[in-house]
């Protein structure tokens, strides 16, 4: 009995990434985020010299070209109010990459800028009141400075008090429509939706939610609201009954067990699709979406890093990294007239199911008078 003959396949095998020329290659990690190119650099020698080349850093700031916007205002005064731009200086032979906060070139209008803040594109929209409930929407176009009024919300909101994210083109408004301060605990929360398009509110229904919280931004296509010992979810692609989701606030801890994360935060931020907290005690989180749990900011050698202990404000900056605002405490001010504002420039980087970070610049940016504090930070395109 003679043996079959082997079928062999007639078919080339498909190219690979080498067999690419390096200019398409260019392209093609110029789409990747940059928290991945750990990973990548493990692939070969040439994607890992590719990488780190600085064709690939040119390509990806040209097409992810933004501005970091931080606004400072004096204690109390929404009026006081200064506009700042993160820009780094020019490196030279001698001295290393500097950071500085340099004003503003567009001069934006006078404004209470203290209401709740999102951004599409080049455009921040300023949300209800800041220090009392109000139903306006404003809109500053950064490119030129002109600030225009859109249409009242149905329902006056007060920041600290609602949630705020931006989905298929629509920002949601969760809450912060109290009346009354027994009003603060009310089990049903109004959610109303902005279309960018057509530039008209809809009110898109009630919510069962204790309440909303300060910190919020959207991942992922839902709005994450991140409160104390919780953290509340709603997402606008579930059915009406589904929408909102309550989570009891748990951090990873070594050898995959969840304890409770009983810390407040008072700073959230997204870097590619990240969700980033700041909390009083454990200092900067990032919140896992498959495992619904907060994990630690790891250093490459897998120990936490020590060193992100304070912040004021943070954002995304310069693709795909995180930069953390604080400004020096009363204990270690010695002229009472001025003081010093920090800053640390950090890269990301993932790692199996880790992300890891890196101090690339820590530094002062910059010296503001002593009564001034940070009231907005963020990230715009240009």
């Amino acid at each position: 009995m003679s043996k079959p003959r082997r079928k062999y396949s007639t078919h080339p095998p498909p190219p690979s990434l080498s067999s690419l020329p390096e200019e398409i290659v260019l392209r093609c990690l110029a789409l990747v985020p940059r928290s991945s190119h750990l990973s990548l650099s493990l692939v070969s020698k040439n994607v890992r010299s590719l990488v780190r080349s600085p064709e690939l850093n040119g390509l990806r700031s040209i097409r992810h070209k933004s501005s970091l916007y931080v606004c400072l205002r004096k204690s109390y005064n929404y009026l006081n109010i200064h506009w700042f731009t993160l820009r780094p200086s020019e490196k030279t032979a001698t001295a290393a990459m500097e950071y500085r906060l340099v004003p503003n070139p567009t001069p934006f209008p006078p404004h209470r800028y203290g209401s709740s803040t999102v951004v599409v594109g080049s455009n921040i929209f300023f949300i209800g009141g800041s220090g009392e409930p109000s139903t306006d929407l404003w809109i500053l176009d950064t490119r030129s400075g002109d600030m225009t009024q859109g249409p009242s919300m149905s329902v006056a909101r007060e920041k600290g008090e609602l949630a705020v994210g931006v989905i298929d083109g629509k920002i949601y408004v969760i809450g912060g429509g109290r009346s009354f301060p027994e009003e603060r605990f009310n089990e049903e929360i109004q959610v109303e939706v902005f279309d960018l398009k057509s530039e008209t509110w809809e009110i898109v229904g009630m919510e069962n939610l204790r309440k909303t919280s300060r910190c919020s931004a959207s991942v992922e296509g839902k709005v994450y609201m991140v409160e104390y010992k919780e953290t509340n979810v709603y997402n606008p692609r579930e059915c009406e009954r589904e929408r909102m989701v309550r989570m009891v606030s748990q951090r990873l801890e070594k050898g995959g067990r969840k304890d409770m994360l009983n810390d407040s935060a008072f700073l959230v931020c997204v870097v590619e699709d990240v969700l980033y907290a700041f909390f009083n005690r454990s200092g900067v989180m990032w919140f896992d979406t498959k495992l619904n749990v907060w994990r630690r900011l790891l250093g490459r050698d897998g120990k936490e890093l020590p060193f992100i202990l304070r912040a004021d404000a943070m954002a995304e900056y310069d693709d795909g990294r995180l930069v953390i605002f604080y400004v020096l405490r009363k204990v270690e001010v010695v002229d009472t007239v001025t003081k010093s504002v920090r800053c640390m420039v950090v890269s990301l980087h993932r790692s199996g199911d880790m992300i890891c970070g890196t101090v690339d610049w820590s530094g002062i940016v910059g010296t503001v008078p002593y009564s001034f504090g940070f009231l907005q930070c963020l990230t715009v395109s240009n």
